[in-house]
């Protein structure tokens, strides 16, 4: 979620100059027309096989805030499937369960009613919770941007975890494993669990102010920065090959190995196009 953005006037080059520097996939537009305000975020449903994108205007308290419903072939389901939120950004699934993080409080829906069934309130005010993630043993980690921190689900509680102004800066992005956690912020950086010792993840070239965060399978991560918006991929080896720069903005992104599929929100304010991006990353 690009929350440093609430903090100052930014703007975006309107010229949309291709996904890949050197190669080019076969790449569809969703939702072009379907009424998408600033969408954020999206995540893949496998046992529903549909997919689910965060919307809002300001990131403050309200009710403006929705999420929408795709299928997985590409049609709108339901542009309100979840509404009256406040602005909700990053989000995850768990037991048939989308955690959401909205503002200032973690959200749980049911997928099958589309209901909230509980809500977690920050444990700090004016955090900034931003992304979720969550491993395979069901812990539930959550980004506060504004204050450096990563926070976690212990019980009926959301409690602080780690916070290090200049580890974990402006933690944005986050994606969960068993022994660690992995969060990008003003830089990529790895938590161990256990010891909560923080390691600065190594980029060449260097990628910073990142958003979106999520395996390649191959060792490697795809990753969506915020300012000079960009899309990249890191390799196992620490090598980062930018894919795509500039024009319509890049939010947190998804990707789906069995399909070779990257999910991303795009957008451009100024003109409100907002739409999903949806890229094939195997060359027919």
């Amino acid at each position: 979620m690009r929350l440093k953005q609430f903090l100052m006037v930014c703007s975006f080059c309107a010229v949309f100059g291709g996904f890949a520097q050197d190669e080019s996939y076969p790449t569809e537009k969703w939702g072009e027309d379907v009424g998408l305000i600033k969408p954020e975020s999206v995540v893949f449903d496998v046992g529903n096989e549909c997919l689910y994108i965060s919307n809002g205007q300001q990131f403050a308290p309200g009710t403006d805030g929705f999420i929408s419903k795709f299928n997985k072939d590409g049609q709108l389901e339901e542009l309100k499937w979840v509404s009256d939120l406040s602005r909700p950004t990053g989000m995850a699934i768990h037991n048939n369960q989308l955690w959401v993080a909205d503002v200032n409080q973690l959200k749980v829906i049911e997928i099958a009613s589309g209901k909230v069934v509980k809500s977690y309130s920050e444990p700090i005010k004016n955090s900034g919770l931003n992304d979720v993630a969550i491993n395979s043993r069901g812990e539930v980690y959550v980004t506060a941007s504004f204050i450096h921190s990563v926070f976690k689900v212990e019980g009926d509680s959301l409690k602080p975890w780690v916070q290090d102004e200049e580890q974990l800066q402006w933690a944005n992005g986050i994606y969960a494993l068993d022994q660690e956690v992995l969060v990008g912020g003003t830089h990529l950086a790895s938590i161990d669990i256990k010891t909560k010792a923080i390691r600065k993840i190594e980029t060449n070239p260097p990628v910073v102010d990142m958003d979106g965060l999520w395996p390649d399978g191959l060792g490697g991560y795809y990753l969506s920065t915020v300012e000079g918006t960009a899309l990249w991929h890191l390799d196992a080896q620490g090598k980062s090959t930018r894919l795509d720069q500039g024009g319509d903005y890049f939010g947190d992104l998804q990707y789906v190995k069995e399909t070779a599929t990257l999910y991303v929100p795009r957008g451009n304010h100024t003109a409100q196009r907002y739409y999903l991006e949806v890229v094939t990353l195997v060359k027919p």
